[in-house]
């Protein structure tokens, strides 16, 4: 179980990282604000561990990391709760977490220029431009992760007002996005994420059939693709 003092509850500490990060960086940096760090901003979480953030590129996230380190953050590498996702490097002091993205979240799901446009607020700190995610983004990064207390926070994102015509076309311009079939796996993770949402907080999520459609279609192309495989190793 978490110590309330490996929690962040005060936005300002956040913040107050921003600025250190902000002061130590030699170059600009942009990086998206998601996550819990976002709904303590906006007041719909009490605390939150991990800040997470997700640069436009590696040599980005490079800085970032760079940064943390001269900060006195330990950088190391992910750990099972991020099994899902796209992060391989993240920076560690006091039991808090600062874990960075390069552009990929999960397999091929990715900061998308609709995520990107979508975070309407930018906040300068120094040399770094931080700008918080929209909340329907926030929710779709969680049903992916589905960390422990992220279908919490999915039910209060989802008492908030969220566009989930937004939300569905973010999932499926993604999904439909060129790409190997097996990088489509996040699929499965959005319609699992839903299900445990319904289930533990009773709500029905209109989005919920849509979502399963392509994830049966993912399971489909996957098992087509499987077996082309084999039939080319039987050759």
């Amino acid at each position: 179980m978490k110590s309330r003092s490996d929690l962040i509850s005060r936005r300002e500490e956040v913040n107050e990282l921003f600025e250190q990060l902000g002061q130590v960086l030699d170059q600009k940096v942009e990086a998206l604000l998601i996550g819990g760090a976002v709904m303590l901003e906006l007041g719909l979480k009490d605390a939150t561990k991990d800040i997470d953030v997700v640069c436009r590129d590696e040599s980005d996230r490079s800085r970032l990391l760079e940064a943390a380190g001269s900060l006195g953050f330990q950088i190391i590498g992910p750990q099972k709760r991020h099994a899902r996702l796209g992060v391989n490097r993240l920076a560690v002091k006091g039991g808090r977490n600062l874990d960075i993205f390069a552009g990929r979240i999960s397999y091929d799901f990715g900061l998308s220029e609709a995520i990107w446009q979508r975070a309407a607020r930018t906040r300068p700190f120094g040399m770094l431009a931080v700008r918080d995610a929209a909340l329907e983004d926030v929710f779709v990064m969680k049903l992916i992760a589905n960390r422990p207390g992220d279908a919490r926070d999915c039910a209060a994102l989802f008492s908030a007002v969220l566009d989930l015509d937004a939300v569905f076309q973010e999932i499926e311009a993604q999904y439909r996005k060129p790409g190997a079939v097996e990088q489509k796996i996040w699929i499965t993770y959005i319609e699992e994420g839903i299900g445990r949402l319904e289930e533990e907080h009773e709500l029905v999520i209109p989005i919920a059939d849509q979502i399963s459609e392509l994830a049966d279609e993912y399971r489909e192309r996957l098992y087509a693709d499987i077996e082309s495989r084999n039939r080319q190793a039987r050759i």
